[in-house]
């Protein structure tokens, strides 16, 4: 399983300086912390503060990572609980074009 560090470096790459996503996106990963992509900044800035954002979504670090590697669909995910999410879901489908999930 990947730390923290190295989840944040692979988000950092994938969201670039212009994702297009127009929201900050919060994933809470309970006591591993925290990853903040701000959409909203230019260049977009992903860092791992416990910022304000527009939607915030709690999930495991391993689920995370499995979602990010096409293993578990997000989808799913919500569906089944092993991910929950506050805020618009409009803005949490954006994510799919940012991870190549579409």
């Amino acid at each position: 399983m990947a730390d923290l560090a190295s989840l944040t470096q692979r988000v950092r790459t994938a969201v670039g300086e212009d994702s297009g996503l127009g929201a900050r996106i919060k994933f809470n990963f309970g006591s591993a912390g925290f990853l903040f992509i701000d959409g909203k900044a230019e260049p977009n800035q992903v860092s791992n503060e416990d910022a304000p954002s527009d939607i915030a979504l709690t999930v495991s670090m391993e689920n995370f990572e499995r979602i990010i590697d096409k293993q578990l669909n997000p989808k799913f995910a919500l569906m089944t609980g092993r991910m929950r999410l506050k805020g618009d879901i409009r803005i949490a489908t954006r994510l799919d074009k940012v991870f190549g999930l579409d």
